[in-house]
């Protein structure tokens, strides 16, 4: 019997936080958010609330709370915020068995994202992509300022990625 191990890993994706359609050009996944500094009086206490909220939040991602201490004050960095290192496991286990008049049969269990068999919550991808981490609420006219809120959902993961698979294989050789 044959048994082999693959593990596939992937770390460093990037990810951006962005606003709704800011510039006016029908496109709403483009627009990079302005990290409002949480420790600004002036800025509005909505907005400071929800960014510290997000901070203290354990379910948001570390990553992502990095990414908004690097960037407080200014706008956002395009994929400036990385992502963890996750990965997974592969089996594969073959058996031969030969006859008499030289032919062979070739049995095979391969079985993909092993871990994710033995747990449901291993072997799944766990990285953010585009963030939206304002939503815009109107526009002041007097001020000229857009309104905003805090999306409380920003920076959590959802995981994802596929469960586990097994394939069988035979293989007669003569």
């Amino acid at each position: 019997m044959n048994i082999g191990v693959r593990f596939s890993g992937l770390g460093g994706t990037r990810f951006s936080a962005i606003t709704g359609n800011i510039n006016g050009d029908f496109v709403n996944t483009n627009d990079l958010a302005y990290i409002f500094d949480w420790e600004d009086p002036s800025v509005p206490q909505h907005i400071r609330e929800g960014l510290i909220n997000l901070l203290e939040n354990p379910e948001v991602e570390d990553a992502f709370k990095d990414y908004l201490r690097q960037n407080k004050g200014k706008v956002a960095e395009r994929n400036g915020g990385v992502n963890k290192f996750y990965g997974t496991w592969d089996l594969r286990a073959t058996k031969s068995f030969t006859f008499r008049n030289k032919s062979s049969l070739l049995v095979s269990v391969d079985v993909f994202n092993v871990a994710n068999l033995l747990n449901k919550s291993w072997g799944l991808s766990h990285t953010l992509g585009r963030q939206t981490l304002y939503t815009v609420t109107g526009f002041d006219q007097a001020t000229k300022e857009y309104q905003y809120k805090v999306r409380t959902n920003a920076g959590i993961v959802t995981p994802s990625g596929t469960p586990w698979q097994i394939q069988l294989g035979l293989k007669y050789a003569f």
